[in-house]
Protein backbone atom coordinates (compact mmCIF):
# COMPACT_ATOMS: atom_id res chain seq x y z
CA UNK A 1 0.00 0.00 0.00
CA UNK A 2 2.77 2.55 1.30
CA UNK A 3 4.81 1.74 -2.32
CA UNK A 4 1.91 2.33 -4.10
CA UNK A 5 1.20 6.00 -2.73
CA UNK A 6 4.89 6.71 -3.01
CA UNK A 7 4.16 5.10 -6.74
CA UNK A 8 0.91 7.64 -7.37
CA UNK A 9 3.41 11.00 -5.59
CA UNK A 10 6.45 10.68 -8.32
CA UNK A 11 3.71 10.25 -11.06
CA UNK A 12 1.66 13.30 -9.49
CA UNK A 13 5.43 15.08 -9.25
CA UNK A 14 6.34 13.80 -12.69
CA UNK A 15 3.03 14.96 -14.51
CA UNK A 16 3.47 18.40 -12.33
CA UNK A 17 7.11 19.23 -13.44
CA UNK A 18 6.10 18.02 -17.50
CA UNK A 19 3.27 20.69 -16.75
CA UNK A 20 4.93 23.52 -15.84
CA UNK A 21 7.78 22.72 -18.50
CA UNK A 22 5.25 22.89 -21.31
CA UNK A 23 4.14 26.20 -20.20
CA UNK A 24 7.29 28.04 -19.71
CA UNK A 25 8.47 29.62 -22.43
CA UNK A 26 11.93 30.27 -24.21
CA UNK A 27 13.08 33.38 -25.60
CA UNK A 28 11.39 33.83 -29.33
CA UNK A 29 14.94 32.45 -30.54
CA UNK A 30 14.79 29.50 -29.14
CA UNK A 31 11.58 28.98 -29.43
CA UNK A 32 11.32 29.44 -33.11
CA UNK A 33 14.49 26.82 -33.53
CA UNK A 34 12.47 24.40 -31.43
CA UNK A 35 9.60 24.65 -33.38
CA UNK A 36 11.15 24.31 -36.55
CA UNK A 37 12.82 21.17 -35.19
CA UNK A 38 9.76 19.59 -34.36
CA UNK A 39 8.04 20.40 -37.76
CA UNK A 40 10.86 18.97 -39.62
CA UNK A 41 10.55 16.13 -37.27
CA UNK A 42 7.20 15.46 -38.10
CA UNK A 43 6.11 16.48 -34.70
CA UNK A 44 3.53 18.28 -35.89
CA UNK A 45 1.20 18.63 -32.30
CA UNK A 46 4.59 19.96 -30.84
CA UNK A 47 5.18 21.78 -33.44
CA UNK A 48 1.73 23.87 -33.28
CA UNK A 49 2.28 24.18 -29.66
CA UNK A 50 5.36 25.74 -29.76
CA UNK A 51 4.45 28.33 -32.59
CA UNK A 52 0.96 28.97 -30.80
CA UNK A 53 3.96 30.31 -27.74
CA UNK A 54 5.48 32.46 -29.38
CA UNK A 55 2.22 34.16 -30.89
CA UNK A 56 1.23 34.33 -26.88
CA UNK A 57 4.51 35.20 -25.36
CA UNK A 58 6.44 37.25 -28.24
CA UNK A 59 3.58 39.39 -30.36
CA UNK A 60 6.24 41.59 -31.11
CA UNK A 61 8.75 39.32 -31.98
CA UNK A 62 10.25 39.12 -36.03
CA UNK A 63 8.96 35.28 -35.55
CA UNK A 64 5.28 36.28 -35.70
CA UNK A 65 4.16 36.13 -39.30
CA UNK A 66 6.25 32.89 -39.95
CA UNK A 67 5.06 31.11 -36.52
CA UNK A 68 1.79 31.79 -37.92
CA UNK A 69 2.53 30.23 -40.96
CA UNK A 70 4.08 27.54 -40.01
CA UNK A 71 0.82 27.08 -37.55
CA UNK A 72 -1.47 26.86 -39.91
CA UNK A 73 1.29 24.32 -41.85
CA UNK A 74 1.03 21.82 -39.06
CA UNK A 75 -2.26 22.09 -38.28
CA UNK A 76 -2.19 20.83 -42.38
CA UNK A 77 0.07 18.34 -41.71
CA UNK A 78 -2.49 16.94 -38.76
CA UNK A 79 -5.46 16.61 -41.13
CA UNK A 80 -6.76 19.44 -39.18
CA UNK A 81 -8.37 21.30 -42.73
CA UNK A 82 -10.97 23.36 -41.07
CA UNK A 83 -8.78 24.73 -38.20
CA UNK A 84 -5.56 25.17 -41.17
CA UNK A 85 -7.82 27.33 -43.02
CA UNK A 86 -8.98 29.88 -40.16
CA UNK A 87 -5.15 29.86 -39.44
CA UNK A 88 -3.99 30.65 -42.92
CA UNK A 89 -6.78 33.31 -42.94
CA UNK A 90 -5.69 34.67 -40.18
CA UNK A 91 -1.79 35.21 -41.44
CA UNK A 92 -3.19 36.66 -44.45
CA UNK A 93 -5.53 39.32 -42.94
CA UNK A 94 -2.99 40.43 -40.35
CA UNK A 95 0.39 39.71 -41.97
CA UNK A 96 -0.72 41.27 -45.79
CA UNK A 97 2.85 41.98 -46.37
CA UNK A 98 4.28 38.73 -45.11
CA UNK A 99 7.06 37.12 -47.30
CA UNK A 100 4.79 34.15 -46.61
CA UNK A 101 1.59 35.44 -47.76
CA UNK A 102 1.70 34.05 -51.28
CA UNK A 103 2.43 30.26 -50.02
CA UNK A 104 -0.33 31.00 -46.84
CA UNK A 105 -2.73 31.78 -50.50
CA UNK A 106 -1.45 28.45 -52.13
CA UNK A 107 -1.88 26.16 -49.21
CA UNK A 108 -5.41 27.40 -47.67
CA UNK A 109 -6.71 26.60 -51.02
CA UNK A 110 -5.14 23.16 -50.52
CA UNK A 111 -7.06 22.50 -46.99
CA UNK A 112 -10.32 23.83 -48.76
CA UNK A 113 -9.54 20.71 -51.37
CA UNK A 114 -8.59 17.99 -48.77
CA UNK A 115 -11.08 19.31 -46.34
CA UNK A 116 -13.91 18.75 -48.82
CA UNK A 117 -16.49 16.25 -48.34
CA UNK A 118 -16.61 12.91 -50.69
CA UNK A 119 -18.05 14.30 -53.72
CA UNK A 120 -20.77 12.54 -53.17
CA UNK A 121 -21.99 14.68 -50.40
CA UNK A 122 -21.11 18.16 -51.43
CA UNK A 123 -20.16 20.09 -53.96
CA UNK A 124 -19.53 23.16 -52.17
CA UNK A 125 -16.22 22.81 -50.58
CA UNK A 126 -14.33 21.84 -53.95
CA UNK A 127 -16.14 24.73 -56.07
CA UNK A 128 -14.65 27.14 -53.49
CA UNK A 129 -11.12 25.27 -53.51
CA UNK A 130 -11.31 25.99 -56.97
CA UNK A 131 -11.81 29.54 -56.83
CA UNK A 132 -9.10 30.19 -54.31
CA UNK A 133 -6.73 28.07 -56.74
CA UNK A 134 -7.89 30.60 -59.42
CA UNK A 135 -7.69 33.69 -57.38
CA UNK A 136 -4.13 32.52 -56.22
CA UNK A 137 -3.03 32.14 -60.17
CA UNK A 138 -4.50 35.55 -60.59
CA UNK A 139 -2.89 36.78 -57.79
CA UNK A 140 0.69 35.58 -58.32
CA UNK A 141 1.12 34.14 -61.98
CA UNK A 142 4.41 33.42 -61.83
CA UNK A 143 4.40 31.52 -58.85
CA UNK A 144 6.47 28.63 -58.23
CA UNK A 145 3.12 26.72 -57.24
CA UNK A 146 1.43 27.72 -60.27
CA UNK A 147 2.00 24.38 -62.44
CA UNK A 148 0.35 22.39 -59.01
CA UNK A 149 -1.92 24.85 -59.06
CA UNK A 150 -3.35 24.01 -61.96
CA UNK A 151 -2.90 20.54 -60.73
CA UNK A 152 -5.19 20.75 -58.07
CA UNK A 153 -7.74 22.70 -60.08
CA UNK A 154 -7.84 20.17 -62.60
CA UNK A 155 -8.27 17.24 -59.24
CA UNK A 156 -11.23 19.03 -57.85
CA UNK A 157 -12.79 19.72 -61.49
CA UNK A 158 -12.72 15.74 -62.16
CA UNK A 159 -14.70 15.32 -58.84
CA UNK A 160 -17.10 18.07 -59.88
CA UNK A 161 -17.52 16.30 -63.11
CA UNK A 162 -17.34 12.47 -61.88
CA UNK A 163 -20.83 13.62 -59.83
CA UNK A 164 -22.96 14.99 -62.82
CA UNK A 165 -21.52 11.72 -64.61
CA UNK A 166 -23.24 9.65 -61.58
CA UNK A 167 -25.77 11.31 -62.23
CA UNK A 168 -26.43 10.90 -65.49
CA UNK A 169 -25.88 7.35 -64.81
CA UNK A 170 -28.33 6.87 -62.73
CA UNK A 171 -31.11 8.46 -64.90
CA UNK A 172 -30.16 6.09 -67.63
CA UNK A 173 -30.95 3.05 -65.00
CA UNK A 174 -34.26 5.32 -64.36
CA UNK A 175 -34.87 4.86 -68.04
CA UNK A 176 -34.76 8.67 -68.39
CA UNK A 177 -32.58 9.56 -71.10
CA UNK A 178 -33.38 13.03 -71.80
CA UNK A 179 -32.40 13.67 -68.26
CA UNK A 180 -29.44 11.44 -68.81
CA UNK A 181 -28.74 13.69 -71.73
CA UNK A 182 -28.51 17.28 -69.87
CA UNK A 183 -26.57 15.89 -67.35
CA UNK A 184 -23.95 14.57 -69.69
CA UNK A 185 -24.05 17.78 -72.18
CA UNK A 186 -23.21 19.53 -69.54
CA UNK A 187 -19.78 18.13 -68.96
CA UNK A 188 -19.34 18.20 -72.55
CA UNK A 189 -19.51 22.16 -72.32
CA UNK A 190 -18.47 22.34 -69.17
CA UNK A 191 -15.30 19.50 -67.81
CA UNK A 192 -14.15 18.84 -71.58
CA UNK A 193 -10.45 18.36 -70.16
CA UNK A 194 -12.10 16.12 -67.09
CA UNK A 195 -11.16 12.31 -66.90
CA UNK A 196 -15.19 11.68 -67.39
CA UNK A 197 -15.51 13.63 -70.76
CA UNK A 198 -14.69 11.00 -72.53
CA UNK A 199 -17.65 8.57 -71.14
CA UNK A 200 -20.01 11.06 -70.97
CA UNK A 201 -19.78 11.79 -74.56
CA UNK A 202 -20.40 7.76 -75.33
CA UNK A 203 -22.67 7.69 -73.19
CA UNK A 204 -24.53 10.49 -74.92
CA UNK A 205 -23.45 9.31 -78.45
CA UNK A 206 -25.10 5.83 -77.54
CA UNK A 207 -28.76 7.48 -76.04
CA UNK A 208 -28.39 9.78 -79.44
CA UNK A 209 -28.14 6.69 -81.68
CA UNK A 210 -30.82 4.55 -79.56
CA UNK A 211 -33.21 7.64 -80.44
CA UNK A 212 -32.66 7.78 -84.06
CA UNK A 213 -30.43 10.45 -84.46
CA UNK A 214 -27.81 8.66 -86.04
CA UNK A 215 -25.92 12.04 -87.37
CA UNK A 216 -25.24 13.70 -83.84
CA UNK A 217 -23.78 10.34 -82.38
CA UNK A 218 -21.83 9.30 -85.49
CA UNK A 219 -20.52 12.87 -84.73
CA UNK A 220 -19.67 12.53 -81.24
CA UNK A 221 -17.89 9.06 -81.83
CA UNK A 222 -15.68 10.91 -84.25
CA UNK A 223 -14.80 13.06 -81.84
CA UNK A 224 -13.86 10.08 -79.96
CA UNK A 225 -11.44 9.21 -81.94
CA UNK A 226 -8.72 11.41 -80.67
CA UNK A 227 -9.23 9.94 -77.08
CA UNK A 228 -7.20 7.27 -76.53
CA UNK A 229 -9.80 5.95 -73.93
CA UNK A 230 -12.73 5.59 -75.95
CA UNK A 231 -11.20 5.42 -79.56
CA UNK A 232 -11.74 1.77 -79.99
CA UNK A 233 -15.43 1.94 -78.76
CA UNK A 234 -15.96 4.70 -80.57
CA UNK A 235 -14.50 3.24 -83.76
CA UNK A 236 -16.72 -0.14 -83.28
CA UNK A 237 -20.07 1.98 -83.06
CA UNK A 238 -19.09 4.25 -86.14
CA UNK A 239 -18.45 0.72 -87.86
CA UNK A 240 -21.71 -1.09 -86.92
CA UNK A 241 -23.50 2.14 -88.50
CA UNK A 242 -21.70 2.10 -91.23
CA UNK A 243 -23.04 -1.22 -91.88
CA UNK A 244 -26.67 -0.43 -90.93
CA UNK A 245 -26.90 1.96 -93.13
CA UNK A 246 -25.25 -0.31 -96.22
CA UNK A 247 -28.12 -2.66 -95.14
Amino acid sequence: MRSNLILLALVGIFLSCAARETLVPLDAVNEYERAMSFFENRKYQKAAEAFERILFYHPSSEYVDDSQYWLSRAYLEMKEYDQAVIEFNYLIRNFPNSTLVEEAHFYRAKANLLGAPSYEKDLSDLKRAIRLFDEFLTRYPNSEYTDEARQEILNARNLLAKKELENGKLYEKLKEPEAALLYYEYIYKNYPETESAGEATYRRARILEKQGDFEAALELYNELLEDENWQKDAADRIAELERSSKE
